[in-house]
């Protein structure tokens, strides 16, 4: 009998992550960095995650723009299951989940899904069946406006290649084992371990490897289950999902990775000229992929080009306002790139960076910051696109900071934080005025469901608190990686958390929409 999830892993659900890129907020400001109209955000629009897993990514969206409407779709009932409730604890009502199959979506009829304004699809398209693939086309082919966004991320053959044997290798042992997926995960490191220190050829062979699995070993083997253990691994090559976009009149406009845009730090120089002689999409992304070795692409895509006017361009990157998002730079300001590590340069991003921790700037206004001044826009704008994929500035949602988005936030995080009271993990809050969620530590979540249950921003009152919190979920403080059992030893420690939070982060969630109104 064929099985209803297609060879996909199910026995385990998937990690409750937040990817940045499929916000509407991230989306929009990366269309219009590469030079097209983006969405109109501050208007009601319609919204679609296609595998949208346990729902975390989609209730963000809908938490941070309750004017909008959110459908998200995945065949899992476990993640169906915990996203629905987890958005009947937040109190959401602009947004359903629906139990459905690639196919079911397809079949819908059209007036059961109106045209969507954006359409994600994150982590999907090199994990399930080429005809499933190419039922994910039709649906955007199907329900995406004209000038509407379609997000598509994938595995990509050129970053993979090595790979493609000790994967096969790795969903033989998972097969083989009686064990659950993300439990099988350890015996599989054993045996690629026995592997190697055998003398097995194809590791001398492959020394890149070394690397990769390195990196692999050390992520959560709930997301390992689901990256390599599946039926269906399928590394793409762009060109064939660019032209599978194209049969549903959808056109490349670029990476929702910013970085991959800026060719001067995506590519080797030595290839760089390569670039400027293709002038085909497909060959020049192609070259590109070669270039970087590229691994994975998050693929920008848009129903219709029509050329933006320059004064509408600069009116629209005018107006957008800029955050800081909290993440410190002490020292050195250094960027992750395609080529590796960047440390900026000092007298440029330095003053940008202090004038967005005082407050939000537009971009006119950071314009006018001394290393800018005078400048063509352009530097500023790859300096922005730099600090943005950083971590260290986020683009601001439109009615980001209203009360209706500030309450429906509140009341994701204030689930969250119950969840992780309980024992969940789920380490991140969202932010309203971002339209995303921001990473923290697992105690800035239990402190910020605390004060929006109501509880006295006191230091003696929340360490309290915190303290009940952490051995409700059965956690404890650490010190040097180990629990502190002491008792005195560990009301210092949550002592010393609450002053930091009070005085430092709790002000900044309060500037970013995370504690609501």
């Amino acid at each position: 009998m064929e099985r209803w999830d297609d060879g996909y892993v199910t026995d385990v659900p998937y990690t409750n992550a937040v990817y940045r890129e499929t916000t509407p907020a991230w989306l929009a400001m990366a269309t219009l960095l590469l030079g097209h109209r983006p969405p109109d955000l501050a208007q009601p629009f319609r919204y679609a995650d296609l595998g949208c897993g346990n729902g975390v990514s989609a209730l963000t969206v809908a938490a941070t723009s309750p004017h909008a409407e959110v459908e998200a779709f995945d065949f899992n009932p476990a993640h169906i299951e915990f996203a629905r409730d987890l958005a009947n604890r937040a109190g959401l009502t602009n947004i359903r989940f629906h139990e459905a199959s690639f196919a079911d979506i397809a079949a819908m009829p059209a007036d059961a899904l109106p045209p969507f304004d954006i359409i994600v699809s994150h982590g999907v398209l090199s994990w399930i069946t080429p005809a499933n693939r190419a039922l994910v086309m039709d649906i955007i082919g199907q329900r995406l406006r004209a000038g509407g966004l379609a997000y598509v991320s994938y595995n990509v053959a050129t970053g993979w290649a090595g790979m493609v044997p000790v994967r096969a290798l790795m969903r033989m042992l998972s097969a083989a084992s009686r064990e659950r997926s993300d439990m099988s995960v350890n015996a599989i490191w054993a045996t690629l371990d026995r592997l190697k220190e055998g003398d097995a050829g194809f590791f001398a062979a492959n020394p890149a490897l070394e690397a990769r699995l390195a990196n692999l070993r050390a992520q959560d083997p709930r997301y390992l289950a689901h990256e390599l253990l599946n039926q269906d691994w399928h590394p793409l090559m762009f060109a064939d999902i660019a032209d599978a976009m194209a049969s549903v009149k959808c056109t490349y406009i670029g990476s929702a990775t910013l970085t991959e845009n800026i060719d001067a730090i995506g590519t080797p120089p030595g290839v760089q000229p390569l670039l400027a002689e293709a002038h085909d999409i497909r060959l020049r992304e192609t070259l590109r992929d070669f270039g970087a070795n590229q691994a994975f692409r998050r693929d920008i895509y848009r129903r219709g080009t029509p050329a933006l006017p320059m004064s509408e361009h600069h009116r629209l990157l005018n107006a957008v306002v800029l955050h800081w998002t909290g993440q410190p730079a002490p020292g050195d300001i250094v960027f992750n790139t395609p080529l590796g590590a960047m440390t900026g340069n000092a007298a440029v991003y330095r003053p940008l960076l202090d004038a967005l921790e005082a407050g939000p700037l537009t971009i006119a206004e950071a314009k006018a910051i001394p290393p800018f001044a005078g400048r063509p826009m352009v530097e500023l704008l790859q300096a922005l696109a730099l600090m943005i994929a950083g971590g260290f500035v986020h683009p601001g949602l439109p009615l980001g900071d209203s009360a209706a988005a500030r309450s429906a936030t509140a009341g994701l995080n204030r689930a969250v934080a119950a969840l992780n009271a309980d024992g969940a993990d789920m380490p991140r809050l969202t932010a309203s005025t971002l339209g995303t969620a921001l990473t923290v530590d697992m105690t800035e979540t239990l402190l910020a469901g605390a004060l929006l249950d109501g509880q006295t921003a006191e230091v003696m009152s929340l360490t309290t608190e915190l303290q009940t919190l952490l051995r409700r979920g059965n956690r404890s403080l650490q010190k040097e990686g180990k629990p502190v059992a002491d008792p005195v030893e560990a009301t210092n420690i949550a002592t010393a958390i609450v002053r930091h939070a009070l005085d430092r982060r709790i002000p900044l969630l309060r500037r970013l929409g995370v504690l609501g109104v």
